[in-house]
Formats: structure tokens, C-alpha cells, sequence
């Protein structure tokens, strides 16, 4: 009877003891690819787990870009760009899937927010056009915002790789 007794205290502890073991072991630690919480660097980059990702086959406007809406009022089209991107990210679950290409130092990816496609979803608010280079993998969805009259497409706005080319040819006549 005495062999039970202490073998039924010593149980729990075994018990106990292994699923501490089987939990330490489950832990994975943070990597680009694993769900982390993203920030908003500007309406077509985040930062996940300390990396910045460039979303994959569209553009954004740039942060300091303004547009005109129809009614010819100015805004901070860029800016509002990147408060779209913030939504998109608020309380979901991000990952990315980079390529293994960059632009100007960031890493091309392809982000999805609880399995949404960000690039995707980036377009279809009408906050980001689909990238020339994209070979018209989001031009369908660019369409139908743009029959929508959502975001960008509410009034007039410089395309953002234009609006940068501009910005450089000033910027070398100075």
C-alpha cells in the first residue's frame, strides 16, 4: 500500500513535469515569416519582426505626395495611403513572404493580414495602383476601384513612379 500512496504524489509531479518540458520545446521563436505584429511604414511597406517588407506588384503613393480630389481640394494623398495600410494591419495576424527581390534596400514580399492579401486589398481601396512591372496581376482589381471611385480615384493624382521621377528631375535641375 505504500508503494501506491507514493507513487500517486509523485504522479502529478511527473505529470507536470513533462508538459513543462513539451511546452518549452513548442516554442518558436519570432522570424519574418511567422505571425508577429506589422507597422505601417508607408501605404506599400511594413515592418515585421524588425524587417521592412516592400508589398509585392503595387505602388503607393509616397508619404509627402499630395492629390486633388474632384471638387479640386488638396490633399496628403500619401499620408492617407499609409492610415489605409494601419487599417488594414490593426489587431491581425501578418505574415510575409519575401522574394528574392528588393527595391532601394527593401525586400519585395508577398504580406498576408489574417490570409488577406495586402497588395491586393491596397488596391482594391484604390490606396495603391498595380505596379507596371506587376504584369497584370492586380490590374483587374485596379479597374474596379477605379469604377468605384475609391481612394486615389476620387479625383486626380500624379501615378507615384511618376510622381517620383518628377521629384528627381527637380531635384538634379537644382
Amino acid at each position: 500500500m505504500k508503494r501506491y500512496n507514493a507513487l500517486i504524489f509523485r504522479a502529478p509531479w511527473l505529470i507536470i513535469t513533462i508538459c513543462s518540458a513539451l511546452m518549452i520545446l513548442s516554442v518558436q521563436p519570432v522570424s519574418a515569416d511567422s505571425k508577429s505584429i506589422a507597422k505601417a511604414i508607408t501605404g506599400d511597406k511594413v515592418e515585421l519582426a524588425g524587417k521592412q517588407y516592400c508589398l509585392a506588384d503595387i505602388d503607393a503613393p509616397e508619404p509627402t505626395q499630395q492629390c486633388t480630389l474632384a471638387n479640386g481640394k488638396s490633399y496628403n494623398c500619401g499620408r492617407i495611403a499609409t492610415t489605409a495600410l494601419m487599417d488594414l494591419l490593426a489587431g491581425a495576424s501578418v505574415q510575409c513572404r519575401p522574394t528574392k527581390k528588393y527595391r532601394n534596400g527593401c525586400a519585395i514580399a508577398y504580406c498576408k493580414a489574417d490570409g488577406f492579401d495586402l497588395s491586393a486589398n491596397m488596391v482594391h481601396t484604390g490606396w495603391a495602383l498595380a505596379a507596371p512591372e506587376a504584369r497584370g496581376r492586380y490590374t483587374t482589381i485596379e479597374g474596379k476601384a477605379k469604377a468605384g471611385k475609391r481612394g486615389l480615384w476620387r479625383g486626380r493624382f500624379v501615378k507615384p513612379w511618376d510622381w517620383r521621377n518628377q521629384r528627381s528631375a527637380t531635384e538634379h535641375v537644382r
